[in-house]
């Protein structure tokens, strides 16, 4: 076979567009970004819906898997749905779920067990997503943040200062991020105190503690780093972070 996988993969999309599923998450992203505040905060005051509408709505998701979610909200009362679920359910996970468990229990019983279980993990995995920090769009390879960022938190735990400064410096000069002023950094990494980190973010750091750092930042997010400087990542299939944290930057550059 001379085509690969991938090949065929990205083939089919040329010719059929992306996946439903990534377009509705794309769209739920979109409904979360349309709730978020400058400073932010999520607005989820949102009332429970009508049994009816939650019904219906449920119906829909997992009875005609080949709608686009954005088609079925064109409906109001069924986008008031999607947004308790997928919005109020972020602060208000009990709650939501104890009325989505009751519903498909009490009012939709034809559906099957296994189905239902499926939708709740998908559910449950996007409604759980934090809203991603603006630090975020610092990060060069979207594709493997959620490497970088768990390496980044693994680096900070308990720095504030010199050390903080340290580790972003050798992120920035590996390439993996771009912007390292404390106002970038903080909205990730909330510990790390501003005159601390300033003082220390222009000091030339010996070669020994830096090659400990980036000794570290290519093992756990695994990388290597060719002679002209391009940096090659391990074959590895990305994390669920990372495939959220790229439609998320998708969705913002589409409302820009």
């Amino acid at each position: 076979m001379k085509e690969n996988i991938k090949d065929i993969s990205a083939d089919i999309e040329l010719q059929y567009g992306k996946p439903n599923m990534e377009r509705n998450i794309a769209y739920v992203l979109s409904l979360v970004g349309a709730r978020a505040g400058e400073d932010g905060e999520l607005d989820d005051d949102i009332p429970v819906p009508s049994v009816e509408a939650a019904a219906k709505t449920i119906l829909l998701l997992v009875g005609r898997p080949e709608l686009p979610w954005e088609t079925i909200c064109r409906e109001q009362r069924v986008k008031h749905v999607m947004e308790y679920l997928f919005i109020r359910a972020r602060n208000h996970p009990d709650e939501v779920h104890g009325f989505v468990d009751r519903l498909l229990k009490q009012y939709v019983p034809e559906i099957p067990s296994q189905m239902v279980r499926i939708y709740l993990n998908v559910w449950k995995h996007i409604a759980g997503q934090s809203l991603p920090t603006k630090f975020t769009d610092e990060i060069l390879y979207p594709e493997h943040a959620g490497k970088i960022l768990d390496t980044l938190h693994f680096l900070l735990q308990g720095e504030v200062g010199r050390g903080a400064a340290l580790v972003m410096v050798c992120a920035r000069d590996e390439g993996l991020v771009r912007d390292i002023a404390h106002a970038k950094i903080v909205t990730e990494f909330c510990h790390v105190t501003k005159t601390a980190y300033n003082n220390y973010l222009h000091e030339r750091f010996p070669d020994r503690e830096k090659n400990r750092i980036i000794g570290t930042l290519r093992t756990k997010i695994g990388y290597t780093k060719e002679e002209n400087g391009r940096i090659v990542f391990l074959p590895d299939s990305p994390s669920r972070k990372s495939v959220f944290l790229q439609l998320w930057r998708m969705m913002k550059s589409l409302a820009e």
